[in-house]
């Protein structure tokens, strides 16, 4: 296994594992709208997020999340 294989199948397990997370994030904030007393509080979780990025610094850290969460970039 060369170089480029093994960052191949790292880039391959990271894209799973974000797109895992994504989901479940998704699947979470739908149970949380249907049952609102239920478990973990998901939206005041992601509110608290981005409350914590504001300014120059906040939409730098959006941009960098848009460009690696983009299923339609190059060079893979």
């Amino acid at each position: 296994m060369n170089a480029n294989e093994a960052m191949g199948s790292v880039q391959g397990w990271a894209r799973a594992a974000t797109g895992l997370g994504v989901s479940l994030v998704g699947a979470l904030v739908v149970v949380q709208v249907l049952f609102p007393g239920a478990g973990i509080d998901i939206i005041g979780n992601i509110k608290d997020l981005v409350a914590m990025f504001s300014g120059l610094s906040g939409l730098i850290t959006l941009l960098v999340l848009v460009a690696i969460m983009s299923p339609g970039r190059s060079g893979t």
